[in-house]
């Protein structure tokens, strides 16, 4: 307890006052040594977010220290007990930031010159022609869902207000939902996946397929809460997916196909340019 203690102090004084250790720069200070390696208390200051308070800068502070250590400890061990070879990662971090800057260049020529638009007929088009993609592996449903403690709930009424379609039933639904559902949600109206809704009802569905089939309105209930779904609308696993669950999803493929295209192109382009003006030469 008393190291502890002593750690804390130690630290608010290197933060905040003066400190133990003279750096190896003027007017800063060794935080932490392990071994030849030090932590200086400006690589310290830099790493913790500003605006914070002095107990959590504190706690921050200690938690970093901690991690240096125990990270330069086991660095320490692995060059200690690796071969020569496997310590040699010149190559690995060549080919990284090879891949990283040849990744970079290719961004910024996407962001400036990739039309990254998706027409609506391009979208409708490709899930026309590709429905072999859009098999669900899912039960999804459009739906409304409804929490409501049993004191307040007036069951006729509100299977009525849930399953009706009129605008008038959705107001009231939604008023009597604000005054006394603990939970009440129509999903934007958007399909969903159904576990969304067996998840929060406290009976399981051994077969929720055929729950689907047989049931536009599904209840169940506890000791003090009634839990109500309306089945507008639903589609089975093998079914094709509806248009709306997926072209968000075609839009992203489509953009990443284009994406490939124009980097292929770019990579075509280079190619032939630097071989037209001799900017390579390869040796048989």
């Amino acid at each position: 307890m008393r190291q502890y203690l002593y750690f804390s102090v130690l630290v608010s004084s290197l933060l905040f006052g003066c400190g133990h250790f003279r750096g190896t720069s003027p007017g800063d200070f060794v935080i932490a040594k392990v071994g030849d390696k030090t932590l200086l208390r400006k690589e310290l200051s830099s790493s913790l977010p500003s605006g914070i308070t002095k107990p959590d800068s504190i706690s921050q502070a200690k938690f970093y220290i901690q991690r240096w250590i125990r990270q330069e400890l086991m660095l320490k061990m692995a060059e200690e007990n690796l071969a020569d070879e496997q310590k040699d990662v010149q190559r690995e971090l060549d080919e990284y930031r090879t891949s990283l800057i040849i990744h970079r260049y290719q961004q910024q020529l996407i962001n400036q010159k990739l039309d990254t638009a998706i027409a609506a007929g391009d979208i409708l088009n490709f899930y026309n022609s590709h429905p072999e993609k859009f098999t669900l592996d899912q039960n999804i449903v459009k739906a409304i869902y409804l929490e409501v403690p049993k004191k307040e709930a007036k069951l006729d009424q509100l299977k009525h207000w849930m399953t009706a379609s009129d605008d008038k039933s959705r107001m009231d639904l939604e008023k009597f939902s604000f005054q006394y559902a603990t939970k009440f949600d129509y999903f934007n109206e958007e399909w969903i996946d159904f576990s969304q809704i067996r998840s929060r009802m406290p009976v399981s569905f051994a077969t929720p397929d055929v729950i689907l089939k047989r049931n536009s309105f599904i209840e169940s209930t506890d000791e003090n809460k009634y839990y109500l779904a309306a089945i507008k609308d639903y589609r089975l696993i093998g079914d094709k997916a509806p248009f709306e669950f997926v072209k968000d999803r075609i839009a992203s493929l489509i953009l990443n196909t284009r994406k490939i295209e124009f980097i292929e192109e770019l990579q075509k382009n280079i190619f032939q340019k630097a071989k037209s003006t001799n900017q390579f030469k390869i040796n048989d």
